[in-house]
């Protein structure tokens, strides 16, 4: 079973084509958990980065076709080098433009993980929903059934993010109900969790480390809730300092499977 221990201790390097607004926050999520963040912008030295990396993760929230051609690029040299592929289909029911873009990627890119929350994945899944942009929004869909689907058809490990996590390979699925909802009111905890699955399962690619990655946030969230109660800002950082500090006994104490 895949450790945080394990993480520190390999130091993967997480190749990330990341959208315009949270970077940053990815970059740091990797980094505090022990991994080596690596933020990629020309196609031009896509075979390069992915020849060093360990993982490839690509966020499609701000794609255009600059950024559809190096995902491309990178999924293909990441493919035929046997690195894990993440993606993650930001607000893809909001615009003809994300769908046609993910499709072109989808077409070209063998895909180990797909990290979104519940409307996102409800798209993927030709499930009713009614996503509200980046947010999840509301359905009544089965949260399992969504995770399921989109694992089969994409023959991938699936994080569903939400105030429960579903994970699945469309065989099995597990919760985690860990979390706190300061990640709601904070833009990009959503993509910090897309560079902590790309670090997991670049220590083994399994649904065991995909279970891992949902824990590392949740419950890094959940101890920086309990110090910053009415400081949804600060959450933010406090959960930075706790993925730094976090143990692989802190993950087995607070850790909450269904």
């Amino acid at each position: 079973m895949t450790t945080i221990k394990q993480i520190r201790e390999n130091s993967p390097i997480i190749l990330n084509i990341s959208n315009m607004v949270t970077p940053q926050h990815v970059a740091d999520a990797i980094n505090f958990i022990g991994a080596s963040p690596i933020m990629f912008d020309d196609i031009k030295e896509a075979s390069d980065l992915v020849n060093i990396s360990n993982a490839l993760v690509i966020n499609m929230g701000s794609s255009n076709d600059a950024d559809v051609e190096k995902s491309i690029a990178a999924g293909k040299f990441a493919n035929q080098k046997g690195i894990p592929v993440v993606i993650d289909p930001v607000a893809i029911g909001a615009s003809k433009l994300r769908q046609d873009n993910f499709a072109k990627v989808a077409q070209e890119v063998k895909f180990d993980g797909v990290r979104g929350n519940a409307g996102e994945l409800a798209f993927l899944a030709d499930i009713e929903w009614n996503a509200q942009g980046i947010d999840a929004g509301n359905g009544d869909g089965d949260l399992h059934e969504i995770a399921e689907t989109v694992a089969k058809k994409f023959d991938c490990i699936v994080l569903l993010s939400g105030v429960t996590d579903v994970i699945s390979d469309g065989s099995k699925t597990v919760e985690v109900k860990n979390g706190h909802h300061y990640f709601a009111v904070n833009v990009g905890c959503g993509d910090m969790l897309d560079g902590i699955l790309g670090a997991c399962l670049a220590v083994d690619n399994s649904l065991d480390s995909a279970v891992l990655a949902s824990s590392i946030l949740s419950i890094a969230g959940e101890i920086a809730g309990g110090i910053t109660d009415n400081l949804p800002y600060s959450f933010l950082s406090t959960v930075f300092n706790t993925l730094y500090q976090l143990t692989d006994e802190e993950i087995t104490e607070f850790q909450k499977l269904g």
